[in-house]
């Protein structure tokens, strides 16, 4: 297995003033309808970030405890979650069935192995745990597909390189989002298709 690259290293500070909490709303909702109550319970949050979770997970009851490749992004996570650790989500350094609960957000792009990832978390969740993970498709958002028009012509439009998985050099897309948000050409994006 190859090591992942901290591709976020260098960008924390533009990430953490672009993604502010202020952006949120939705994402809590979701979080709190998909979490409910945590009663001290501990959170495996996986790819925290720089832990703009942290402090819902704590109002829900949860000790979160964030793991994240990138040292930069975790500056600002310690400072918001219960603990945070270095580590490749596709090998935390926990014993198995360890955890009620995890949960992730957007990061599916981030790593080139997904699947390698839901399985080292499903090996960390108890019996009856759950794994709540919110992420759009990058049919929606990424660097294949233009969004700032849609409102305005009521159509999304696709560019080359939408159809294959892994698309760009090596695997990574490193153009900007057609979103607007520009990390894609910031930290890169490792596509998904349908």
């Amino acid at each position: 297995m190859r090591p992942e690259t901290a591709r976020d290293d260098g960008h924390s500070d533009w990430y953490d003033e672009t993604f502010s909490a202020s952006h949120l709303e939705a994402q809590e909702s979701w979080l709190r309808a998909a979490l409910g109550a945590g009663q001290g319970a501990t959170c495996l949050d996986i790819a925290c970030g720089t832990g703009r979770s942290g402090g819902l997970l704590r109002d829900l009851g949860y000790r979160a405890v964030g793991f994240d490749i990138s040292a930069d992004q975790l500056r600002f996570a310690r400072s918001r979650l219960a603990a945070a650790v270095r580590a490749d989500a596709r090998r935390l350094p926990l014993p198995g069935a360890c955890a009620d609960v995890a949960t992730g957000m957007y990061f599916q792009t981030d790593t080139e192995d997904f699947a390698a990832v839901v399985r080292e978390v499903a090996r960390c969740l108890r019996p009856g745990g759950r794994f709540a993970y919110l992420g759009v498709h990058p049919c929606y958002v990424g660097p294949f597909v233009y969004r700032l028009d849609e409102q305005r012509d009521q159509l999304l439009r696709f560019t080359p390189g939408y159809g294959t998985a892994g698309a760009g050099t090596g695997g990574w897309a490193s153009r900007g989002s057609g979103d607007g948000s520009k990390i894609g050409g910031r930290v890169g994006f490792h596509h998904k298709t349908l």
